[in-house]
């Protein structure tokens, strides 16, 4: 499962701006952590809006978030990579302030 989530990913960089690499930094570098579960490893960039949707804002920073991979597929991707979430921003940060109160 991991090498054909891989390998998804690496057709799908082929397909990036020249410049997406650098966002990609830039973004993870802005952000820190996964804006849903707080994790500071695996960190993946996530579309809100699909650049397949919308390519103009590719590298759009304002439609960047950073998610860990487990995040990445569960919310930003709503658990099937072809779907998206629009309202990722507003989930990960009601899962985020979840975490955070939970009682241990």
């Amino acid at each position: 499962m991991i090498g054909a989530i891989r390998e998804l990913c690496k057709r799908i960089d082929h397909n990036r701006a020249p410049l997406w690499s650098t966002v990609r930094k830039e973004v993870i570098a802005r952000d820190r952590f996964c804006k849903a579960c707080g994790k500071k490893h695996n960190l993946q960039v996530h579309h809100i809006v699909p650049f397949r949707v919308l390519p103009e804002r590719e590298l759009d920073k304002t439609n960047l978030i950073t998610l860990c991979g487990r995040c990445h597929l569960m919310i930003g991707h709503l658990d099937y990579w072809k779907a998206y979430n629009l309202s990722v921003v507003e989930d990960a940060n009601r899962v985020l302030m979840r975490i955070r109160r939970r009682a241990v």
